[in-house]
């Protein structure tokens, strides 16, 4: 007996498609404005004419331009977790500096228009609750992390507040490492403990 695909299975991987095609378009067209101009001075109406979108079609998908800017995050992925050698003992860590520091690295000119606009503080609050929610998961998942407590709380706030203070620094210095030595540096104190070695 022949084995036919089902037609409502098919229907909705092509709806799948053509709605991964437009949020892209439009994430593309945001990135484009804001190399542009200020984030905040990019209109949802500007958005629309340079990439053909309908206004009733946007949102379908997004509440405004800022869900849009988090979209974009959420394009990159998420962090993998990696097992490493914490003296002498297996850990778990979430590898969310390399994750932060290697997209970074690959949009390095979008990063710089938006971190050098006025609408950098709007941005940085969305990446910050990002990075927060993705390290307070991963503290829970390895139960180091009490919702009743206030430790677990300073643990993800710390790491998250090193790691925004590190890549601002290294954003504004105009990407004076890599990104794989720039990872390197954080894990090496924050997830092992030991200060990097002195040049």
């Amino acid at each position: 007996m022949l084995d036919f695909p089902d037609l409502d299975e098919l229907a909705g991987n092509r709806h799948a498609l053509r709605s991964q095609r437009t949020r892209d378009l439009l994430l593309e067209g945001m990135y484009r404005l804001a190399l542009e101009k200020d984030f905040r001075e990019i209109t949802i109406q500007e958005l629309l004419d340079r990439t053909g979108v309908a206004r009733s079609t946007f949102y379908a998908h997004f509440r405004d331009k800022e869900d849009l800017l988090v979209a974009g995050y959420e394009k990159i992925g998420i962090p993998h977790t990696r097992v490493c050698e914490v003296s002498g003992d297996s850990r778990v860590v979430l590898d969310v500096s390399s994750w932060l520091f290697t997209a970074t690295e690959r949009h390095a000119e979008l990063t710089t228009s938006f971190f050098s606009s006025p609408s950098q503080g709007i941005i940085l609050v969305h990446l910050e609750n990002i990075l927060i929610i993705q390290v307070r998961e991963h503290y829970r998942k390895q139960g180091l992390y009490d919702s009743n407590g206030l430790h677990g709380e300073v643990a993800v706030r710390c790491f998250v507040g090193a790691l925004i203070g590190l890549w601002l620094w290294w954003v504004r210095h105009d990407y004076p490492s890599s990104a794989n030595e720039m990872t390197e540096a954080f894990d090496s104190l924050m997830n092992n403990g030991t200060w990097p070695a002195a040049d």
